[in-house]
This record gives structure tokens, C-alpha cells and sequence, in this order.
């Protein structure tokens, strides 16, 4: 598809309120333990079947959705993780796919094969097993994270990591992005400063502020205006949680309502909560409003939820660009 016809398909889709995309939890269910995820547990007891599945998937079709991506906890924790990807490709999504890739190994790859994903991001959490088990608290696992990325590499998939760069493995960072170069792994970024409160409500794992502004300093496509605006939450994709539960965005921590309960375009289209943050503009945020920092800033309004209760309060956003601020001023 060409870029004026792409551009007429988005402007359609927002004309008539329509979603393009969407992420499945498949499971909150992981053989990780990472000490910065925000999933609420790791239990997988109230995970949807195949066929409340299959017939999400029938009404995500119909309402125009065409991606889907499929994350968790860890998608390959879930034994029957290629029949919910299978019932997906069959009618004709596009399929995406987030993972530690820790669980990858040839049977694996073999169904991913199959499924042919459009793209598989990985999170890179570190270059050695004392940094990368610091974050992940699961020893061996290094090891097995390696062990899937050369499985990866060696079967032609398209695959690239995704640096998570944590107050404890903040002196790996330079390391972290060597082992990407010298094993010939693409990046999708080279630092995300954003990082929700984890499950427990713990930010402990968060940059300081001198931290934060040295990887500003040394990240890789760091722009100086990075435009304030509002994002996509609520227009553009919707979020299917493990038990069914549909939400405007990963980070939003509540449901706006549940498919084992309503029809998924009612949630979408009649939802309070959805109503509420499609009519938010970020011009009603009062304290933006004559910011200095408005262009190093792009507000979250999910993370303002999790941290203040409230869509309008910022905290960790103003941080993050007083931070970029300071650092593109100081290169």
C-alpha cells in the first residue's frame, strides 16, 4: 500500500471510529520475574480458551481491525500459544509478537515459521547473566535468551531487541548495545526512558535523574522537539487482556469493560472510559498549558493514571523532559 492510499485507509478509520490495531495478553502466565513488570500476577487461571479466543477474534475482524499483536507475561509460557496465533493468521490478521524469547528453541521456531509474524521484538534486559539475571531474577535464564535469539537469527525471521534499561543494569548500557552490534541484532531504539510503576505500585528500578540524562546525552536519535501532542489512546488500538477484560492502551490500568460479558464494539463504542479519554486534549492538562518543556515532552496519560489517579495530573512525564531538556542543551 503507497503512502497517500495508507493515509486515506488512517483517515477513514478515525472518520468512523474504527480501531487498526490490537494487542493480545495472551497470558500473564511467565517464566521470568522481572523486577520492573507491571502485569498485576503471573497466574494464568483465568486465561480466556480457544474459543472465547476465537471469537474475539471473529469480532475484532468485523469491527476492521487487521493487526494484532500478541504479547503477555510471555506468549510462549501458554502451551497452546501457536492455536491462538493460528486462529488469528487463518482469518487473515497480521501477526506481531513481543517476547523475552527465553522459551524459543527449534519446535518453536518451527511453528513461528508457520505463522510467518510480521515482526518479533524481544527485550534485551542485559549483555551478560549478572545483568540480565539482576533484572530478570531467574537464573539460567541468560543462557536460554541467547540460545532463542541465535534460533532466531539462524531461521531468517524478522526480529529486533528492545533495550530496557533499569537503575540496576544502567552500567551495562554501552555492553547491552555491543552485544546487538557484534551479534548483528537490530535495535528497534537504543533507550526508552518511560517506565511504569510495576505491579506491585514499586518504581525503585526507575533512572535518577543524572542517569537518565547521560543516556539522553549518548542514546542514538534523540531529537530536540519531540512534539507535544496526545497519542493514539482510545482511537486507534484497543487492548485484550488474558481474561478478557478490554482496555485503551498497555498501560491503562483499568477495563473499560469485558467480552465474556459485552460485545466488543460496545465497549469500543459505548464505553465510559473510552468516551472519556478520546474527548481528553492535552491542552485541558492546565499545567502544560505555558510549560516550558512542552516541546521535549510526549505526555502518557495512562502513566499519569498510575502515578496520580488522574489523566490530567503529570508527574513522570514533566520529568522525562525536563530531563531530555537538560540533556540535548548540555551535547
Amino acid at each position: 500500500m503507497d503512502k497517500s492510499a495508507f493515509a486515506y485507509v488512517m483517515e477513514m478509520y478515525k472518520l468512523h471510529n474504527k480501531p487498526l490495531t490490537a494487542v493480545f495478553e495472551v497470558t500473564y502466565g511467565c517464566n521470568l520475574r522481572c523486577i520492573h513488570c507491571y502485569n498485576p500476577n503471573h497466574s494464568a487461571a483465568r486465561d480466556l480458551t480457544l474459543e472465547e479466543i476465537a471469537d474475539a477474534a471473529g469480532q475484532m475482524r468485523q469491527m476492521g481491525i487487521m493487526d494484532i499483536t500478541l504479547t503477555g507475561g510471555e506468549l510462549f509460557y501458554r502451551p497452546d500459544w501457536y492455536d491462538v496465533a493460528m486462529i488469528f493468521r487463518t482469518i487473515g490478521f497480521t501477526v506481531s509478537i513481543f517476547t523475552n524469547a527465553a522459551l524459543i528453541d527449534s519446535e518453536v521456531i518451527d511453528k513461528l515459521l508457520c505463522i510467518e509474524p510480521l515482526a518479533i521484538e524481544v527485550s534485551l534486559y542485559g549483555s551478560s547473566p549478572a545483568s540480565y539475571e539482576r533484572i530478570t531474577g531467574v537464573k539460567g535464564s541468560f543462557s536460554r535468551f541467547v540460545n532463542g535469539l541465535q534460533l532466531l537469527k539462524a531461521s531468517g525471521l524478522n526480529f529486533v531487541l528492545k533495550p530496557v534499561v533499569l537503575k540496576q543494569n544502567f552500567a551495562d548500557y554501552e555492553a547491552m548495545l555491543a552485544f546487538a552490534e557484534n551479534n548483528g541484532y537490530r535495535l528497534r531504539f537504543s533507550f526508552s526512558p518511560c517506565l511504569l510503576p510495576n505491579g506491585h505500585q514499586r518504581m525503585d528500578f526507575r533512572l535518577s535523574d543524572a542517569e537518565m540524562v547521560e543516556l539522553f546525552k549518548r542514546a542514538s536519535g534523540q531529537k530536540a522537539d519531540v512534539g507535544f501532542a496526545k497519542c493514539g489512546i482510545g482511537q486507534s488500538g484497543l487492548v485484550l487482556g488474558p481474561d478478557g477484560g478490554i482496555r485503551p492502551c498497555v498501560a491503562y490500568p483499568t477495563a473499560a469493560g469485558n467480552i465474556r460479558e459485552q460485545p466488543l464494539e460496545a465497549i469500543w463504542q459505548d464505553s465510559p472510559l473510552f468516551e472519556e479519554v478520546r474527548a481528553i486534549s492535552v491542552d485541558e492538562i492546565e499545567v502544560c498549558r505555558a510549560c516550558k518543556l512542552k516541546r521535549h515532552c510526549e505526555p502518557c496519560l495512562a502513566l499519569n493514571v498510575l502515578e496520580t489517579g488522574d489523566l490530567l495530573s503529570p508527574r513522570e512525564n514533566c520529568r522525562i523532559a525536563a530531563n531530555r531538556k537538560y540533556a540535548l542543551a548540555e551535547s
